[in-house]
């Protein structure tokens, strides 16, 4: 794959990206459920692109849209989370058997999210109505017509650090013992996996399947984390519904036996995550970086 342009592929991939990010903020305007998820990953995957290559494509340049990409990312987050705890409430809901349910625990879940979005919806709104938010869109697109100095040496050797990031958080995360401080650790991972993942995905072109491997492990691994931090906000919602609907003199178990069902599969996550994190030092995945 030595013929691949270096320089071309990583511009052609802030264009793809460019190009997805107006996709989906069109998409938001014509009220798609998916348009702030895929919004969110576009713009994510910008401000991996722009932190790993930050030498090639232009230091200074590419340390001002982080911050701009991590601010905007912020303002879609909480619409977005908000969208997952729903999806994950609702299914749990509908496994349950009918004498399970005591009371209005549907009715009480969808008023708590309606709330919840009245407060969230209008700072995606005010995000892509902004002037701040037009500036990024051309800092990108100037960014975009810039010919990165970059080499097959130097890419291999950014998806390296990358590589070795992730592994050195995973390392942490291991010898961490207090639940709180483990969290957190585990939360680096996952912000490591996600930038390995991405660098792998833009340089697959360049390094064939040795970089697939690396992006399905660091995958494997950004998907068992996410799942734990969603069923951490699950908990966080039902617990707050359990609370309401004891203070309303409702009965509240429905919420704990939701509630306790999100920590069992909690736990199943970090299992995964236990299993699927130890490829990532394995030389038949990462051995070819050196």
């Amino acid at each position: 794959m030595s013929h691949v342009d270096v320089p071309a592929l990583l511009r052609d991939r802030l264009t793809t990206l460019i190009a997805a990010t107006r996709d989906a903020e069109r998409r938001i305007g014509e009220d798609d459920p998916e348009g702030v998820h895929d919004l969110r990953v576009a713009l994510r995957r910008i401000r991996s692109l722009v932190t790993t290559f930050r030498q090639e494509l232009g230091e200074e340049e590419c340390d001002a849209l982080r911050l701009d990409l991590r601010r905007a990312g912020l303002e879609l987050g909480g619409l977005r989370d908000l969208e997952v705890v729903e999806g994950r409430l609702h299914q749990l809901l509908g496994e349950q058997r009918v004498e399970l349910v005591l009371g209005n625990v549907a009715g009480r879940i969808d008023d708590h999210v309606r709330a919840l979005r009245a407060e969230a919806a209008p700072a995606v709104d005010t995000l892509l109505g902004s002037a701040a938010w037009r500036t990024l869109l051309a800092d990108l697109d100037v960014l975009a017509e810039r010919t990165p100095h970059a080499r097959r040496s130097t890419a291999r050797k950014r998806l390296r650090k990358d590589w070795r990031r992730l592994r050195k958080r995973a390392a942490v995360a291991a010898m961490t013992t207090d639940e709180h401080l483990r969290g957190n650790a585990l939360h680096d991972v996952r912000k490591a996996a996600k930038r390995a993942r991405y660098a792998a995905e833009t340089l697959g072109p360049l390094f064939g399947d040795d970089a697939a491997r690396l992006e399905q492990a660091a995958e494997a691994v950004q998907d068992a984390l996410g799942s734990h931090r969603d069923t951490l906000l699950t908990r966080q919602t039902l617990r707050d519904l359990g609370v309401q609907a004891y203070l309303d003199g409702d009965n509240g178990f429905s919420y704990g036996r939701l509630h306790a069902l999100e920590e069992i599969a909690a736990a199943a996550y970090l299992a995964d995550y236990e299993r699927v994190h130890e490829r990532l030092g394995k030389a038949t995945v990462a051995g070819w970086l050196g």
